[in-house]
């Protein structure tokens, strides 16, 4: 009976043992579980601290690139580094947190004036006016815009006047250039650009097309008023005014409707009376035209391709 009660006692204290073997095993593989996903969280927090301060480096890269010169966008410290390519036009950032690291870049263009339906660099007064135009081309100021190469329009100009000129009715096609100001008036249409030293004056019913430059797919600007006597150039229209094309001015353009394709690019601009101003949804005239200096002259200011943004890293 004795032997009996000896074994039983044994069988209890190894069950005993084994329960508190499993317990002890399952008590470490939790402690290690619970270590692992303490880690893992630390680095799910770290991925999304690396990519902020990426997103953070471009922020901060474009502020760079549009507040001086472009080498002064590259950087690097212990929680970014930010890199410009002027020759693939891209801005990449990477950011690091612990020993993680993200990496976000993102397409880069120069925009101009001649990328939007009104530009202005002094003054804008839009008390009346309708405006419709493809998304990233709308009003915009610019610090300076650049003058026309006179001489490139004088050595293309097909009709050349060397004083105050008044027209009415139908021009013949192409460049025509005054050397002085301008009147056209009621029933004046004109298929080309008219190129004026002094300012332009509209009255009545008068059309201004545009033409476009040969093999190519750029346009002439429609009209040009620049101010060569260095007194202020106007260009003035009235309601039954209608301009397909650039309107580019050294001084102010004042328009009362009808129907302006733009861009206009002035010192000012004034629109009163419901002018229209409508690209009609095309970039045709969006483009930096012939005749005027190169972009690369200018430190225009640098913005995102649109679609373009994307994680590397």
């Amino acid at each position: 009976m004795s032997c009996l009660v000896d074994n039983e006692n044994g069988s209890v204290l190894g069950m005993v043992l084994i329960f508190f073997l499993v317990l002890t095993i399952t008590g470490t593989a939790f402690l290690s579980l619970s270590a692992l996903e303490g880690q893992s969280g630390v680095r799910q927090i770290q991925r999304h601290r690396a990519f902020f301060l990426a997103e953070s480096g471009l922020s901060i890269g474009f502020w760079r690139l549009n507040h001086g010169a472009d080498h002064l966008c590259n950087f690097s410290d212990e929680q970014m580094t930010v890199l410009y390519d002027s020759i693939n036009q891209t801005l990449t950032a990477t950011g690091r947190a612990g020993q993680v690291t993200r990496t976000v870049r993102v397409n880069v263009f120069e925009d101009h004036p001649f990328n939007h339906i009104v530009v202005y660099q002094n003054q804008l007064d839009t008390s009346n006016f309708y405006l419709s135009c493809l998304d990233g081309h709308g009003i915009a100021w610019f610090g300076s815009i650049p003058a026309p190469d006179l001489n490139y329009y004088y050595s293309r100009a097909n009709y050349i006047y060397n004083d105050d000129q008044t027209f009415d009715g139908t021009m013949p096609d192409g460049i025509h250039f005054v050397d002085g100001s301008v009147t056209m008036k009621n029933g004046t249409a004109l298929n080309g650009t008219m190129i004026v030293t002094g300012g332009i004056k509209f009255i009545g019913q008068v059309t201004i097309t545009a033409q476009q430059m040969p093999d190519t797919n750029l346009y002439y600007p429609a009209l040009i008023a620049a101010d060569t006597a260095q007194t202020e150039a106007d260009v003035s229209g009235t309601p039954q005014l209608t301009i397909n094309g650039m309107v580019y001015s050294s001084g102010f353009v004042l328009f009362k409707g009808k129907l302006i394709s733009g861009p206009i690019v002035a010192n000012k601009v004034i629109l009163k009376s419901g002018v229209d101003i409508d690209d009609g949804d095309s970039p045709r005239y969006y483009h930096y035209p012939p005749g005027f200096p190169g972009a690369e002259n200018y430190d225009w200011r640098k913005l995102p391709v649109a679609g373009t943004w994307r994680r590397t890293g």
